[in-house]
């Protein structure tokens, strides 16, 4: 650990070893934090018992020994530790001889790194091929780093609009970083399919939905659309904001000063109430036959607390029943508390007459992908530098940003968007293709089966296949292990007759190597 960016002059030459021992798993910005925390306080018993406390609580906090913690490592030194633990889980894969035992004792020992083990997700086989690979510990060790460290700088309360706006400058740093570097290797990779046509995977990308610009003009027609069919159907619309309890907000939106309620709940815990409350009112509503459909919005507060923006619409004879439901349930977790009964659920039933329902959502939608349109953000920031830390914020937690609730396949809705002509369609079918490929998807929802039809029974339903290597016939499997076919989304299938929508298969090739041994399909 690299200690000679900081000044221990001023530290009493007998606590240097334990300073230096405290500050030492930490990153350079958190050992600066904690240091002058540290020097700011009066007596040697009060320094080195914050020291100690405030450490050991963000060693709790990770739920990881300070010994344990290395929140310092430089990408190289996470590749080598990333081989080291592979090659640990390999010998005692080996000195089990038996996968059947092997297993638990591998996922206590994935647990004790701190990375939540699978539960299920995969054949024994697949998860322990996974453990035993460094390129799998290599992303998850990588993820945890961001994820750790973005935790103590919400616990020293680094992350409000005073220091840092939605997540933290080392978060934001790191994001932009990762980002820089996917796009040069976007760029730097040629993709050329069977007729020799060739672009860089940069160029593929922007013509999609990872386009900014694409993604919000593709939300919001969708929103449009939404609120079209609704004035068709009669239905009523409305706005809700659901909020977490005073105990999941690290600090006051005004002053940025500590929350003493504080419970010392991350983002994420945050998320996962928000969550679990969501779960239980689609339960109680489902039970009640009540049935909406819209778009959910999940952005960050001024401390990374999530709050969720819905913009749903539903029977007006089911409005009443389904916001009451909806307020139980956000209210039932300490709704005695101050400002609860102001804040922690909120409505706004739309009048047509005096304002568009999209335009409800459209400045979140905005303000959460690019900042594009918008002049100010909600604090006066400028709005591409918010949306970049709204960025940051989500990669970092693993929140979905935008869901859309109820109505049909969007994957259908952008696969038929590829296709200009089909031969042999019934008459109803060409009337979805026609409503995808102009962008009308009030049409489209309504000819696919309505905004209540279940997926099982819309017209067009997803389409995949095995993915199979044009050179040899065989089918690839995954890259962790032979026993796991590759499956990937290749068209449509209607009424059991499938439709290609992926007809190319591209060979990649990087401009500052040597051709890739990989093929993918389009």
């Amino acid at each position: 650990m690299n200690m000679h960016s900081l000044d221990l002059s001023m530290i009493e030459r007998d606590d240097r070893a334990f300073v230096m021992q405290r500050l030492s798993p930490f990153p350079a910005p958190i050992q600066h934090l904690l240091l002058n925390q540290y020097l700011s306080h009066a007596t040697k018993f009060e320094r080195n018992s914050y020291l100690r406390i405030t450490t050991n609580q963000l060693a709790e906090s990770l739920s990881l020994p300070l010994h344990k913690l290395e929140l310092n490592l430089s990408e190289e030194e996470l590749r080598v530790k990333a081989k080291a633990l592979a090659g640990e889980v390999l010998e005692r894969r080996r000195r089990c001889r038996n996968d059947d035992r092997a297993l638990p004792m591998v996922r206590e020992f994935v647990s004790k790194q701190g990375i939540t083990p699978y539960q299920g997700q995969y054949t024994q086989v697949g998860e322990l091929a996974r453990y035993s690979h460094h390129r799998w510990w290599v992303a998850k060790l990588r993820k945890a780093l961001r994820r750790n460290i973005e935790t103590v700088m919400h616990h020293l309360n680094q992350v409000n609009k005073r220091k840092g706006l939605y997540c933290s400058t080392p978060t934001l740093i790191a994001r932009k970083q990762q980002k820089a570097y996917q796009k040069a290797f976007l760029e730097n990779t040629i993709a050329t399919n069977e007729l020799g046509q060739s672009f860089s995977l940069y160029e593929l990308s922007q013509k999609g939905v990872s386009n900014p610009v694409i993604r919000r003009g593709e939300l919001m027609l969708r929103a449009r659309g939404f609120e079209d069919l609704a004035k068709e159907l009669g239905h009523v619309a409305t706005f809700l904001t659901f909020t977490c309890p005073s105990k999941y907000h690290r600090s006051y939106s005004s002053s940025g000063h500590e929350n003493p309620q504080w419970g010392g709940y991350t983002p994420l815990d945050g998320q996962s109430y928000l969550n679990q409350i969501w779960q239980q009112m689609r339960a109680t509503l489902s039970r009640l036959d009540v049935r909406f459909y819209g778009f959910r919005v999940a952005e960050p507060q001024h401390d990374g607390t999530p709050h969720w923006h819905l913009l749903l619409f539903v029977e007006p004879k089911e409005y009443q029943t389904m916001v009451n439901v909806m307020r139980d349930y956000a209210m039932r977790e300490d709704g005695d508390e101050k400002g609860a009964d102001q804040h922690r659920f909120t409505e706004v039933k739309i009048d047509p007459s005096k304002g568009s329902a999209t335009g409800y959502i459209a400045k979140y939608i905005a303000k959460n992908i690019d900042g594009g349109n918008l002049e100010t953000g909600v604090y006066g920031e400028d709005p591409k530098a918010a949306a970049a830390r709204v960025d940051a914020w989500a990669a970092c937690w693993g929140i979905r940003q935008f869901q859309q609730l109820g109505g049909c396949s969007v994957t259908v809705w952008r696969e038929l968007r590829r296709l200009k002509e089909v031969q042999g369609l019934p008459e109803h079918a060409k009337i979805i293709l026609e409503a995808a490929d102009k962008g009308d998807w009030k049409t489209f929802t309504q000819a696919m089966g309505g905004v209540f039809s279940q997926r099982k029974a819309q017209v067009f339903k997803p389409h995949y296949e095995f993915t199979v290597d044009t050179n040899t016939g065989v089918i690839k499997c995954s890259y962790y292990c032979e026993s796991e076919l590759m499956r990937s989304l290749k068209g449509v299938v209607i009424a059991g007759r499938s439709i290609i929508t992926r007809v190319f298969t591209w060979r990649l090739a990087s401009m500052v190597r040597q051709s890739f041994n990989l093929e993918f399909c389009e």
